[in-house]
């Protein structure tokens, strides 16, 4: 497959992600306010590594528990136990994942939002 095929592909599933998958797009809209958090307080370098890598992580881990529930879908049908469990293991990849991200937004964020209800005191 060439390089070009590749990227179409890619772009293929991410939108397919985006499109069939509310979660995945939750997750999206929750980053996206995190960036603009991150621009407003000014974060450092670091600050800004952490954010991003756990926001993506959460990213990743939906793209990749729509992957197998999409093949879990196709291999049975009808409802199987082991695919059951495969699909709440997936699942729970993405809930660790948004909890990661949760507490270290809130080590970047809370001081920032400290000083910030400080200030206007």
């Amino acid at each position: 497959m060439r390089k070009k095929n590749r990227f179409k592909a890619a772009y293929y599933g991410l939108s397919s992600v985006f499109e069939s998958e509310q979660n995945f797009r939750i997750h999206l809209f929750a980053f996206v306010i995190v960036i603009l958090f991150g621009v407003f307080f000014g974060l450092t370098n670091l600050e800004w590594i952490a954010i991003l890598s756990c926001s993506f992580l959460v990213l990743i881990c939906e793209v990749f528990n729509t992957a197998i529930e999409k093949l879990g879908d196709h291999i049975s049908p009808n409802y199987d136990v082991l695919i059951g469990k495969v699909k709440d293991i997936s699942a729970a990849a993405v809930l660790i994942s948004s909890i990661m991200s949760v507490v270290v937004g809130a080590i970047v964020f809370i001081p920032y939002l400290i000083e910030l209800w400080a200030d206007r005191v």
